[in-house]
């Protein structure tokens, strides 16, 4: 039963949106080099997937799939 209520709450948690503080600069360096990329979420997203990648912590096949820009 435990186990359930586990199952749920993480089902919840998957598409709950998360916050991220930094500084302003950073923030506007990091829209400036998300230009090419569909959205700042996506491309951080990519970075955070690149670095896991590299530390062997997510397999290539595990990375998420981004709609192509139009």
């Amino acid at each position: 039963m435990n186990n359930k209520k586990n199952d749920i709450h993480h089902q919840e948690n998957i598409g709950n949106p998360r916050h991220l503080k930094m500084p302003e600069r950073l923030w506007k360096l990091v829209t400036k080099a998300a230009k090419n990329n569909r959205s700042i979420h996506d491309y951080i997203i990519t970075i955070i997937e690149n670095d896991l990648i590299k530390r062997k912590m997510l397999k290539k096949a595990e990375r998420k799939k981004f709609l192509s820009k139009r």
